[in-house]
């Protein structure tokens, strides 16, 4: 509806004439006779005699202050005005018919539709990779197209660049159209075989190991280090790393340990010879929540992917993963 007014706006500005004295009912009687400068041929598309298109198509003269068609020999041509506004009126009527139209009906199983998605490395371990096993059956033919999270998702979000975004919702606190799926907490992971650590590690035994962090932007400060900070204690942080990926081979081939989200950690124990203990100190745990673009409100494919996003987090195997 919004590109409705702006649509008009854009017409109605070309001849510097007031929105309040134009008669919208006219439009579809315009779009009509631009696209067809035929009077008669208008009016079978507007299911109109041809004196009403004619009456009509006089308003529009009067109103729009030039005469849109002329004859020339057995033809009435476009005017130079009726030419350049064409395409912005033929729009003005898509954007309407497409506001009015029934709402879409979304099949997964048919559907060739792309979705862009901006995440995290941890929504796309814990969320997205169980999503797309699962979507292969049930939607087949559907692309996902997973986008880093920028500092700036804001603003690429409400630009429509993205369908749906995941990530911790404190780092999407601010947007309007949000919805928490679920809550996550931390586990520590080290290599099946470390040479020091027992089995239920204390404090001090978590605190004699070198220490593998994912930050993206280098800083050596960490959900840890503030809860150690509030014991007066300080770990040793070994190795820094921009993305997750690299982070299960290097505590699996060395003798450091990596405090993760449990249901990432849940998915590289699978992969690498590698097992988890609780920390041993309180730690806050984090909501994960999904935001979209406030059309997606209406679209069908997008209410479909929020929805499976949601299963998917809340199921009982989602759970038995976590």
């Amino acid at each position: 509806m919004i590109l409705f007014f702006k649509s008009i706006y854009a017409i109605v500005n070309i001849y510097m004439m007031n929105l309040r004295t134009f008669d919208l009912n006219l439009l579809r009687a315009l779009d009509a006779l631009l696209e067809q400068p035929q009077v008669s041929a208008a009016a079978r598309r507007l299911n109109l005699s041809q004196p009403a298109t004619s009456a009509a198509l006089k308003r529009l003269r009067d109103a729009l202050g030039d005469p849109l068609l002329v004859r020339s020999g057995h033809q009435m041509i476009p005017t130079a005005l009726a030419e350049r506004i064409r395409p912005k009126v033929r729009r003005l009527i898509v954007d309407i018919e497409e506001t009015l139209r029934a709402p879409e009906i979304f099949d997964p199983a048919h559907t060739e539709r792309s979705f862009r998605i901006a995440a995290n490395d941890h929504a796309v371990i814990a969320i997205l990779c169980p999503l797309m096993h699962q979507l292969q059956h049930t939607a087949p033919r559907i692309t996902v197209e997973v986008l880093p999270f920028e500092d700036d998702f804001e603003r690429r979000l409400a630009e429509d660049n993205y369908d749906l975004a995941i990530r911790d919702r404190w780092a999407m606190r601010s947007w309007h159209h949000l919805e928490t799926v679920f809550r996550e907490d931390y586990v520590c992971i080290a290599r099946r075989d470390h040479p020091r650590l027992s089995k239920k590690p204390t404090l001090d035994e978590f605190l004699a190991e070198g220490h593998v962090l994912i930050s993206p932007a280098g800083r050596t400060q960490g959900v840890v280090d503030s809860a150690l900070d509030r014991l007066k204690r300080k770990r040793r942080v070994a190795i820094t790393l921009p993305h997750f990926l690299a982070a299960p081979v290097v505590v699996a081939q060395t003798d450091c340990i990596m405090t993760i989200a449990r249901r990432a950690a849940v998915e590289t124990v699978k992969t690498y010879n590698l097992r988890t203990f609780s920390p041993p100190l309180r730690l806050p745990g984090f909501e994960v929540a999904t935001a979209w673009h406030p059309r997606g409100e209406t679209d069908a494919g997008v209410t479909w992917l929020r929805g499976q996003v949601r299963k998917m987090a809340t199921s009982k195997t989602a759970r038995a993963r976590a």
